[in-house]
Order: structure tokens, then C-alpha cells, then sequence
């Protein structure tokens, strides 16, 4: 990535943007990181901790550059603080104290997976070994939590300014089979689940042309059934100033083996499928503005 511009924040975020002339679109990957702060405890082992992490997302998407794409990474794990929640969806137990703000937990929370995780999100163990103070929780936010998102809306901004349109997607992965976390669980996922909050965050055009590109390589792909998408895109979306955004999830078993963590041999595969997926959608944004 020799024709590339970056910008890192240890432990915080990664941004990689193709030098010169790139085109007004952003890939972002805020539930992949893997630096654990040096504060963070919890009760149960890491195999348990790491099945709330979208793991090796930021790789199979780190093509996006050299196809003329922004790339944005969270380096904090989501099992620190979820940079796909609201700021305010906290389960008020897992925190000492008051904030001047009223916490407004989410069915998220009640499952456990609200800003602050209660539980891993594969076995639903407990992961919080305390609460964690008032102060704590602002530390979190104002060290991880708010420069991601801040880096996210910069980004997007100077793109619109630039090019009188930005278009972003939030890149996750989800497990093959649902876990006790969601309202689904125990059903089998599709390869890829697209979400626009049900056709509020970007036109259906763009929608199309990302399903239509997966469905093209052999993939099984749905909108809105699985994740409707959640904080990173209805934070960032400004349809009526020519922002647009949705959500990808991956099933996890493209990709990996979802027991014992390990790379499956199609992880290249899936990745360069969606290096070409970035490269179609630089050109697709830069026609569009």
C-alpha cells in the first residue's frame, strides 16, 4: 500500500486512505480490534472474550486503498467498549454511579451486548467481573469510543466536501448459526446480510449494487434480516447532504472456523471477493458524484 496516506492512534484506530484522488468512500471496521487496554479484566477465558470480537474483518476489507477506498479501523476490542452502540445504551448494573445523562438501554443492553458487554457473545458467560465506575465509563468515551467515531465523521465530511457525496460501509461479521445474544437465535444465517435501518440510511441503489455484486460471485445474500444495522451507520448517515450508509455483516464460517478461531483455507478467497467488491464500489461513487 506504497500509494497510500495514514493516520494511527495506538490502541484507538487505524485509518488508511489512498493517496491523491481517491474515491468519496469509506469502509469501516469498528468491532475487529484485538489491543486490549491495560485496565481491561474480566472473569472468563479469552477463547470466551474473543467470540464477541468480529475477528480478522479489518483483513478481509484491507484491500480497500489500493481500490481507491478509505479504510478505518477500531484497534479497541468491542468487548472494551462497542463503538456500534449509542453512547447511552447501558445496562445501569454494570455501572457505579450516576452520569448527568440518562442511561436508555436497548433490547442490546437487555441481551447483554449494550455499550459496556455484560456477557461473551458466544457462550453468553459473564464478562464483567465488576461494575465499572462513572469515571471509567467517561474514560472509555472520551479516549476510544468518541475519536473513532469523530475520525468516522471527518473522514466522511471531507469526502462530501470534496466530492459533493460520501458513501460509507460498516463492515461486521456474524456468526453462522445465532447465538443466544439475538432475537434469532438458533437460526442459520445467509453468507451476507446488508442493513440500511430499513431503507432510512441510504438509497436503494446503493443497496442494489452491493447485493447484486455478491449475489453475482455465488453468495447468499439478504437485506435487513439478520441486522437492520446498527449505531455506526444511523450515527453517520445524512442522506439529505448526500451521506449514505449501510451496514455488511459476514457469515463467520466463510472464513473461519468459528470454534477454534483459525483462518479457514477460503479466507483469500472471501477477501479478494470483496477487494473487488471495494474496487466496484469506488467506481460506483465516483460516478454517482
Amino acid at each position: 500500500m506504497s500509494d497510500t496516506t495514514e493516520h494511527y492512534r495506538p490502541g484507538v484506530l487505524h485509518r488508511i486512505a489512498p493517496a491523491g484522488d481517491g474515491a468519496p468512500l469509506v469502509f469501516d471496521i469498528p468491532r475487529s480490534g484485538h489491543d486490549y487496554p491495560n485496565d481491561f479484566r474480566s472473569p472468563a477465558g479469552f477463547n470466551e472474550v474473543k467470540s464477541s470480537i468480529s475477528m480478522y474483518v479489518n483483513e478481509l476489507f484491507d484491500q480497500a486503498p489500493m481500490h481507491g477506498a478509505t479504510w478505518l479501523y477500531a484497534c479497541f476490542p468491542n468487548a472494551y467498549i462497542d463503538a456500534n452502540r449509542h453512547e447511552s445504551d447501558i445496562d445501569p448494573a454494570l455501572i457505579d454511579g450516576t452520569l448527568d445523562t440518562p442511561f436508555e438501554p436497548t433490547e442490546k443492553s437487555e441481551f447483554g451486548v449494550g455499550l459496556i458487554h455484560r456477557v461473551c457473545d458466544g457462550t453468553g458467560a459473564p464478562l464483567q467481573q465488576l461494575p465499572i465506575s462513572t469515571r471509567d465509563l467517561r474514560r472509555r468515551l472520551e479516549e476510544f469510543y468518541w475519536p473513532y467515531h469523530n475520525e468516522l465523521s471527518s473522514t466522511l465530511q471531507d469526502m462530501r466536501a470534496r466530492s459533493g457525496c460520501a458513501f460509507h460501509v460498516s463492515c461486521h461479521s456474524m456468526a453462522s448459526i445465532a447465538r443466544g445474544v439475538s432475537k434469532d437465535a438458533g437460526a442459520p444465517r445467509s453468507d451476507f446480510d446488508i442493513g440500511d435501518r430499513h431503507s432510512t440510511t441510504c438509497e436503494q441503489e446503493f443497496v442494489d449494487t452491493v447485493r447484486e455484486f455478491l449475489s453475482g460471485l455465488g453468495y447468499d445474500v439478504t437485506v435487513n434480516k439478520h441486522f437492520a444495522g446498527a449505531e455506526c451507520i444511523r450515527k453517520h448517515t445524512d442522506m439529505a447532504n448526500g451521506i449514505q450508509s449501510l451496514q455488511i455483516e459476514t457469515r463467520r464460517g466463510l472464513y473461519m472456523d468459528e470454534e477454534t478461531y483459525e483462518k479457514r483455507p477460503e479466507f483469500e478467497t472471501v477477501r479478494a471477493h470483496l477487494g473487488q467488491l471495494a474496487a466496484h464500489l469506488s467506481n460506483f461513487s465516483r460516478t454517482f458524484c
